[in-house]
């Protein structure tokens, strides 16, 4: 078809004509992406650049030189046609299609929850609908209620969107289109999993998909929309906070709130966590008594604990009171995953990727020591997107079975034996290629059938990873925290790093959460001991705690647990600061709530600090680690016309160097756990935990422990009796549970598995 465009062009550039001036355009543009492209509006409702075209409004129709009436979203630019996008005729089809539309939809804007910002709407003003000539049936309309959701088949265009949106975007699959003529209309497909992140509500022209978490909470035309960035993983998806006073009777900033987070729904998503887990933090006023308690804690310290939700500046302010006052530095986060990085980097001598770039491309991924459905669910959704328009082939290794992962393949090993696993792959994936005989004495000596029955990957499984590996041309392994934190930790990074140093397989080191890059490039960081006397804790626990001020009704029910607040500082949404995602780019956040309260620099100006603000460090953040001499107000944050984002700048790190080297060990055991195991996830993404602390597990789990249904179960965790609820879940097989409340300190939290005995609780123990 390329071929033949050129020859019919000369050759040359592909030319077309839309409304008398010509635009030259790509292969496989459509006439709707070239005028778009060119600023010609045309208007639309069911398409969205994100979604395949499917031409269900009609609504984009042009007219061609020679009278044919097209639908431009699907409709291929071809050299020489004459385009025409605003024609009389094209003004009456609209309006006659808009009429149809709008046959049975009832006249609800006073108390429609869309009013205000509804596409359907803006389409009736638009093309000027005088009065009504088209008449049907009343049919009895559906309600569906589902996921803090409300479906109302009344309002609905049956544009498809939603549908569309759940199974190519987000890649559930939840959401159907039950066709029937007149009669059609949006159903669930309740044998999948709906996580809850209300894309399908993102994307509605109209008000047929609701929130019941918004409805009836705020006019649209009156939030400020402020655009930033999410932390809630490592990924720092574009993110949009809408917000208004609270207090009508004034305008004063102090009163403002949050009402809802929404992104660029024509490009972009949010999961669970970033749509709905925003915080409302409090206006406090200055406290010059807390200010010298703080000045005080940092003099007496020994250490200072960092956590992942600490931006750049903040670990740039910190880490220079560890020089100037000789104190230890702690972020366990950030250490392993720098070590582990490091040796991994080293090792192979590859650069980091970029998550978007390698799934561009990918036709064959892997990925391991991450459960990736609730971590970056975004990342998650981008993969499953990857396996379903591009036929990649995907292998999930984890000791938990999803079942909530469509289109993929699983090798289930066991707890703790990811270096048997990995010296599994060496063994099979370097098989045929040629390498140092350190490597080979290596793998002549390993025991393949001891590796494979103690960590149950089947050898056969592990051949046939090898197998696809070879026929694939651009393969990739992504892997996640719990290798950091495993006691063999730089050894399986050097193993991964001779799996890419010799393949052609790229690895993608998925930061744990947070800004956990960021802090590992500009602090010193120490091993943590996980000891309290002390230590100061920054956005952690510590002997003397600076955290956010929150409400939480999960707190008020484990106060144990809860974060000590020795002295208030800003919640992120407070902050003008910035941090560095999984794929070391540097993201500005944008406060949309004020702070008046002081902050860590009002504490490091008492050791010599000069900075008042934290957005005066961000262009002296260290270069030599990546960083650039950029201001903080020069950062953009923003998606262009075509959908690409502009948003701060590509970090550019030096060559990784590992300052200790490793060599390859024979692996003379494998651990073992039996029972009932707890997996205790990283604070990231959907494991965010800003609802009430629960266990997770299969049927199999709860019959073995003998808990019911419908009572709390009790267990010992970092020395500490906790109590929650058990929620029983289809998609979890085996005999690992996983405890949902991440927020909750565990401060000795190595590998996340532990194996642990419930009991059932009542208040009469």
């Amino acid at each position: 078809m390329y071929a033949m465009l050129l020859h019919r062009n000369g050759g040359g550039i592909m030319e077309i004509h839309i409304n008398d001036q010509k635009f030259s355009f790509n292969e496989g543009e459509s006439i709707l992406d070239v005028a778009r492209k060119n600023k010609i509006y045309i208007p639309t409702l069911c398409h969205l650049p994100k979604l395949s075209p499917v031409g269900a409004c009609r609504m984009c129709i042009v007219e061609e030189s020679n009278g044919n009436i097209i639908a431009s979203c699907k409709s291929p630019a071809i050299t020489g046609a004459k385009i025409y996008t605003n024609t009389p005729r094209l003004q009456q089809y609209r309006q006659e299609i808009m009429k149809f539309l709008c046959i049975n939809h009832p006249l609800e804007c006073g108390v429609c929850d869309k009013s205000g910002e509804c596409e359907l709407q803006d389409k009736v003003l638009e093309t000027k609908i005088p009065f009504q000539t088209f008449g049907a049936k009343q049919k009895q309309d559906d309600f569906l209620s589902f996921k803090n959701k409300i479906y109302d088949e009344s309002l609905c265009i049956l544009c498809e969107r939603c549908a569309r949106t759940c199974n190519q975007i987000v890649g559930n699959n939840y959401l159907k289109v039950i066709t029937g003529g007149y009669q059609s209309k949006i159903g669930l497909n309740e044998e999948n999993y709906c996580e809850d992140c209300d894309e399908c509500v993102s994307v509605c022209p109209t008000g047929a998909m609701i929130s019941q978490r918004f409805q009836y909470k705020s006019n649209a035309w009156e939030l400020e929309k402020i655009p930033s960035s999410c932390m809630n993983c490592a990924l720092g998806c574009y993110i949009v906070y809408e917000v208004k006073n609270t207090n009508q009777a004034t305008h004063i900033s102090k009163n403002k709130k949050i009402y809802r987070s929404t992104t660029q729904m024509e490009f972009a998503q949010l999961c669970h966590s970033g749509r709905h887990h925003f915080v409302n933090a409090p206006v406090l006023e200055k406290n010059d008594s807390a200010l010298q308690q703080a000045i005080q804690a940092f003099k007496k310290a020994r250490s200072i604990r960092i956590g992942t939700q600490t931006t750049n500046e903040e670990a740039f302010v910190l880490n220079y009171l560890k020089n100037k006052l000789g104190l230890k530095l702690y972020c366990e986060d950030g250490r392993v995953y720098q070590n582990f990085i490091t040796k991994l980097k080293s090792t192979s001598g590859a650069p980091v990727y970029s998550t978007n770039n390698i799934l561009e491309n990918i036709d064959f991924c892997i990925t391991m020591g991450s459960f990736i459905f609730d971590e970056m669910p975004v990342l998650k959704s981008h993969l499953i997107k990857t396996i379903t328009t591009k036929k990649t082939k995907y292998v999930c290794l984890h000791p938990i079975p999803d079942e909530r992962l469509k289109k993929h393949d699983y090798i289930q090993y066991e707890v703790g034996t990811e270096l048997g696993v990995v010296a599994l792959m060496m063994a099979k994936f370097l098989k045929n290629v040629p390498f140092e005989k350190e490597i080979f004495d290596f793998i002549q000596n390993l025991d393949i059938g001891y590796l494979s029955s103690e960590s149950n990957a089947g050898e056969e499984e592990i051949q046939n990873l090898a197998q696809i590996l070879e026929k694939s041309k651009n393969p990739a392994l992504f892997v996640g925290h719990e290798l950091f934190y495993h006691p063999h930790s730089e050894e399986i990074a050097h193993m991964l790093g001779l799996l890419e140093k010799h393949t052609h397989l790229k690895i993608i080191v998925l930061s744990p959460s947070g800004n956990a890059v960021g802090i590992s490039l500009i602090c010193n960081l120490d091993q943590d001991e996980y000891e309290n006397d002390g230590v100061v804790g920054y956005r952690a626990q510590g002997d003397f705690s600076l955290n956010p001020l929150f409400d939480d009704i999960a707190y008020n029910e484990n106060p144990d647990f809860a974060p000590k607040n020795d002295f208030i500082i800003p919640a992120l949404s407070q902050l003008e600061a910035t941090f560095v995602n999984t794929d070391y780019h540097l993201l500005p956040l944008t406060p949309s709530l004020p702070y008046e309260g002081y902050d860590i620099c009002d504490i490091a100006q008492n050791f010599g600090m000069k900075e008042t603000f934290l957005m005066e460090l961000t262009h002296q953040l260290p270069l030599e680690k990546g960083f650039k001499n950029i201001l903080y107000d020069d950062l953009p944050n923003q998606f262009d016309k075509n959908g690409n984002e502009i948003r701060g700048y590509e970090l550019t790190p030096k060559s990784f160097i590992s300052k200790t080297p490793t060599q390859l060990k024979t692996i003379e055991f494998l651990p073992e756990t039996n029972g009932s195991v707890l997996y205790i996830p990283k604070n990231s993404g959907n494991f965010l935990g800003f609802g009430s602390p629960k266990i997770l597990g299969s049927k199999q789990f709860r019959i073995a422990n003998k808990i019911s249904s419908d009572q709390k179960v009790s267990f010992l965790l970092d020395g500490k009796e906790f109590i929650c609820d058990f929620v029983e879940q289809d998609y979890l097989k085996g005999m690992i549970a996983i405890f949902e409340s991440a927020k909750f300190s565990i401060s000795n939290q190595k590998y996340p598995y532990q194996q642990i005995t419930l009991k059932q609780w009542n208040e009469d123990d």
